[in-house]
């Protein structure tokens, strides 16, 4: 494209050249001709103006000149009125390309941003008036069908089925068009991990889909699909990570009697603090973890000093604090992410700075850690021990009211005081919304 145009416009210059040539050369003639018949001048007797064969060749050479400048003119302007429309054509597919590619963008945030059902379900809505479709499905072991306004769903679904039990039988794309009813389908299936397991369906009541439209129909199923098989993965990584859990939890509780119920939670009231301190997305489930695993350095605790039964001696306490940097090196060897380390590792902190192990104070220590400080010592408070008898809640809270702005962060003692129960909750964090999130969560 780029070197016919650069032809044309060089033909042009060139045209244009001759064209300016032949206007001078007239002009002057013309010029001298009416200086003469003006002047009274007469023309020099030379032959060559004299002579009728030399005019009439000269007039005849011109003709031809104008003519061939005419012509030239004329097939030029055709040939830019071709590289126009090319370039209208080129214009219209970039723009096609540019849609399907900010739509395929569109489809990869929400399958990214969205549960699976939920992301899926806005995109085939989106999908309807993207492709000027009537309806739009992803069909497998159930079917996900949109349909545009005025569209009877039953009919639909009946075409779409149709179109996809005909797309897995012949294993690839299909494109059909019913000339008798004058509507069309297209169909793509969806394959997870090499099985077909669900076809992705457009159709059109009237009319046919432009072929591009197949293609555009191809990428978001490629997009259906990884994002299908990306859940599957986090599914699967998920289960190990909390086989990891759950081994690691028992472990600690053959030292520890109680501990994987102690820790459940610890780990549950700690979500609940977070949830109402505006935590969410990852740092809500590091938060379960870390809480989870927030003693898992007990295992380097001596069991002649976890089963004491009395208090502990200035030197078995300083060995018991040691398990916050022990924990703290075994989830990291676990591949668990900084932030669980530095939330395993600062839990034992004070506001003051007189914690341990590194004596952090106030915003130096990690938030998660600050909740999991008063989630646990919370739950510690409310269990009985050998030596003394199990605090209730009112005592417990209050424990920790004293200890507010010192032991304790203020803000986690009044988040943790309102899901105990003893201040009211408002109603944009209230009990259900709390139950609901924490569901979400684990």
């Amino acid at each position: 494209m780029a070197k016919d145009i650069n032809r044309v416009i060089k033909r042009e210059s060139q045209l244009n050249l001759i064209s300016y040539t032949m206007i001078v050369v007239l002009t002057v003639l013309v010029g001298v001709l009416l200086f003469s018949m003006l002047g009274n001048v007469d023309l020099p007797d030379h032959w060559l103006l004299n002579n009728d064969i030399v005019r009439t060749l000269v007039t005849g050479l011109l003709l031809m000149v104008v003519l061939y400048l005419v012509d030239q003119h004329s097939r030029l302007r055709k040939e830019l009125v071709a590289i126009h429309a090319d370039l209208e054509t080129a214009k219209a597919q970039l723009q096609t390309a540019y849609d399907r590619l900010a739509f395929t963008h569109r489809a990869a945030e929400l399958m990214t941003s969205l549960t699976a059902d939920t992301g899926l379900s806005q995109i085939l809505q989106e999908s309807i008036p993207h492709f000027g479709a009537d309806a739009a499905a992803v069909v497998g072991d159930d079917v996900h069908l949109f349909s545009a306004e005025g569209v009877s769903p039953t009919e639909a679904q009946r075409a779409i089925i149709k179109v996809a039990l005909d797309a897995v039988r012949a294993g690839k794309p299909l494109s059909i068009a019913d000339g008798e009813n004058e509507s069309s389908a297209l169909a793509v299936p969806l394959r997870i991990e090499g099985q077909l397991k669900s076809v992705c369906c457009l159709w059109s009541k009237h009319g046919e889909f432009e072929p591009d439209q197949m293609e555009g129909l191809q990428l978001i199923a490629r997009i259906i699909e990884m994002s299908m098989e990306n859940r599957d993965l986090l599914e699967g990584l998920r289960a190990q990570l909390e086989g990891t859990l759950t081994a690691l939890a028992h472990l600690v509780e053959l030292r520890r009697p109680d501990y994987v119920r102690s820790s459940s939670k610890v780990a549950d009231m700690a979500v609940s603090v977070g949830l109402l301190l505006g935590m969410g997305g990852s740092a809500l489930s590091d938060l379960r973890i870390a809480a989870t695993l927030h003693d898992v350095g007990m295992l380097d605790v001596p069991v002649s000093i976890l089963g004491a039964g009395r208090p502990l001696t200035i030197e078995e306490m300083l060995t018991v604090q040691q398990h916050c940097a022990s924990g703290a090196l075994i989830v990291k060897n676990a591949h668990f992410s900084r932030e669980i380390q530095e939330a395993v590792f600062s839990h034992h902190e004070r506001i003051d700075g007189t914690g341990y192990p590194a004596g952090l104070r106030g915003d130096q220590i990690p938030l998660s850690a600050r909740i999991i400080s008063v989630c646990d010592a919370y739950a510690a408070m409310v269990a009985p021990r050998p030596y003394r008898a199990a605090m209730s809640d009112s005592q417990a809270l209050a424990e920790l009211k004293k200890g507010a702005g010192s032991a304790f962060d203020t803000q986690v003692v009044e988040a943790m005081a309102r899901i105990i129960g003893h201040t009211k909750v408002t109603s944009d964090a209230s009990a259900d919304n709390v139950a609901a999130l924490l569901q979400q969560v684990s």
